[in-house]
């Protein structure tokens, strides 16, 4: 089976993050994200985070991760591009496309 491609996902988190916030704040689409998957985390055991130059900015929204997470657990690399930054109540969310990297 082809692993799928999952567009619309909205990043978050980036206000717990020390300088998230101010990163989203300056980006200007569009803009690619490293992936990596953090199957321990003790919040969320699909939890997928998401990094800029590096930095750790933020997470992949859970209700999308979940369906990512096994897909990446079993060795599909995806590359993840934003396209754009939504305002969702008082804070800047990246609007990423993520998609396998073959493509």
């Amino acid at each position: 089976m082809r692993a799928p491609t999952f567009p619309e996902v909205l990043i978050v988190g980036m206000y717990f993050r020390p300088n998230g916030k101010a990163i989203v704040e300056s980006l200007l689409p569009p803009v690619e994200f490293e992936l990596e998957r953090e199957p321990f985390n003790p919040y969320d055991g699909f939890a997928i985070k998401v990094l800029y130059d590096g930095e750790h900015i933020g997470y992949v929204e859970r209700k999308q991760a979940c369906f990512i997470a096994p897909w990446m657990d079993q060795g599909v690399n995806y590359t993840c591009v934003a396209s754009e930054l939504r305002q969702v109540k008082n804070n800047l969310h990246p609007v990423v496309t993520i998609k396998p990297s073959d493509d």
